[in-house]
């Protein structure tokens, strides 16, 4: 996701970056990325994934398995910090969830993503014009079994020695971040991006977007678009945050589409494509915009 720079030799002295490198974690091996034919796309501003269709992307981790549930990771343990990435409704392998994952893991951390869907996707739901049957399908993926999933993720990030946790969550996976930022001991940082947290009260247990915000203990940061409710971003749930003393904050991606991370489910049973997602200079900007805030709040909230 760095933009290439061009190096000058150094006259006098090592850089800063290979003096220290001996100390530096390194990052698992990386393929270089393949130029990017899309002339909208600035040089190097984002994995393959993103630069065009039928491009090629070779994620930088691995999926392992947890006790019978799947888990992509990337990055390197040792930084100490770990980003836990929850799905969008289309699942792990729907959008670019890897692609971010690896942007995530690029800025300094151990990042890792769970398939709570069993490796399924509300996508053909969608597809065939059953966005409804598609909700009933979701009404699987409660609180109770996301969080017996988590419950493993954690450890497996215990066993790896990480000290502090942070939380991203697109479209639905936002509302699994505000649930899991209910316990600062676990999570101490959250990120709601394209929120749909109304799925708490529409399919799960009851609780309003409101409820939710009052029950959320580690600071949160939103990223709402214009097809996201008005309460993400005109202070309404901000002003519950102050009210209980959790840090918070809220970028308005303006010119977004909801999904524009992810570039899988998009708003109201259509993909990203069909809810006015396009993929152009904006949308790329917005990509970028959105991993730069996130690996700014975890730099914040995340090394006390």
């Amino acid at each position: 996701l760095r933009a290439r720079v061009r190096e000058e030799p150094s006259q006098s002295s090592p850089s800063l970056a290979s003096s220290l490198s001996s100390f530096l974690p390194r990052p698992p091996h990386q393929p270089k990325p393949k130029t990017s034919t899309m002339s909208c796309c600035p040089a190097g501003a984002l994995p393959a994934s993103y630069a065009e269709k039928g491009s090629s992307f070779t994620p930088a981790g691995e999926t392992i398995d947890l006790g019978g549930a799947r888990m992509y990771a990337t990055g390197d343990p040792r930084w100490k910090t770990a980003i836990v990435v929850m799905h969008d409704v289309f699942g792990l392998d729907g959008g670019h969830h890897r692609a971010l994952c690896d942007a995530l893991a690029a800025g300094g951390h151990y990042v890792v993503c769970p398939d709570f869907y069993e490796a399924g996707s509300i996508e053909p739901y969608y597809n065939r014009g059953a966005a409804d049957e598609g909700k009933e399908w979701l009404k699987r993926f409660n609180w109770a079994w996301c969080s017996a999933i988590l419950e493993r993720v954690y450890a497996h990030l215990d066993g790896k020695g990480i000290t502090s946790t942070g939380s991203i969550g697109f479209c639905w996976g936002a509302w699994a971040v505000a649930k899991a930022c209910q316990d600062p001991g676990r999570v101490q940082a959250g990120v709601w991006c394209h929120p749909s947290c109304q799925v708490g009260r529409e399919l799960y247990e009851g609780e309003t977007e409101q409820e939710l915000a009052q029950r959320v203990k580690s600071p949160t940061l939103i990223l709402p678009s214009p097809q996201e409710a008005e309460l993400y971003r005109n202070g309404e749930l901000a002003a519950i945050f102050e009210a209980n003393g959790v840090a918070n904050d809220m970028v308005y991606f303006h010119d977004q589409s909801h999904g524009w991370m992810t570039r899988g489910a998009g708003f109201l049973g259509k993909s990203w494509v069909d809810s006015g997602g396009r993929e152009n200079l904006t949308s790329i900007v917005g990509v970028q915009r959105g991993v730069n805030l996130t690996l700014g709040w975890f730099a914040k909230h995340l090394h006390k």
